[in-house]
């Protein structure tokens, strides 16, 4: 009875072991994975706030060490460089527009 006891008790380790290391479970929230999304930054020419659908800021944390600014259009997502001037006033503009559509 002994054997089979240590031995339930090894596989019962060893499964929840197994469980906690298992990556890409479904039903996990997006914020629990913690790796930055920006992968590479636009830092080229300023981007025309008409074309700009949506502005996206993720602070820096323990997901990522950087900030991260991402921006909709019609056509294409795209992380901006925050250290950029132009990146930065965009960011301003948008969150004065999103303090007004909440008052």
């Amino acid at each position: 009875m002994k054997k089979f006891t240590a031995s339930a008790f090894m596989l019962l380790i060893c499964t929840a072991a197994l469980l906690s290391t298992t990556e890409g479970r479904p039903g996990r929230p997006k914020s629990m994975y913690l790796r930055c999304e920006c992968i590479k930054t636009y830092s080229g020419p300023e981007i025309p706030t008409k074309v700009i659908q949506s502005l996206r800021a993720i602070p820096a944390g323990p997901q990522c060490k950087n900030e991260e600014i991402i921006v909709t259009t019609k056509k294409v997502q795209m992380c901006l460089n925050p250290t950029k001037d132009w990146v930065i006033s965009l960011k301003e503009k948008f969150n004065k527009k999103s303090v007004k559509r909440q008052q």
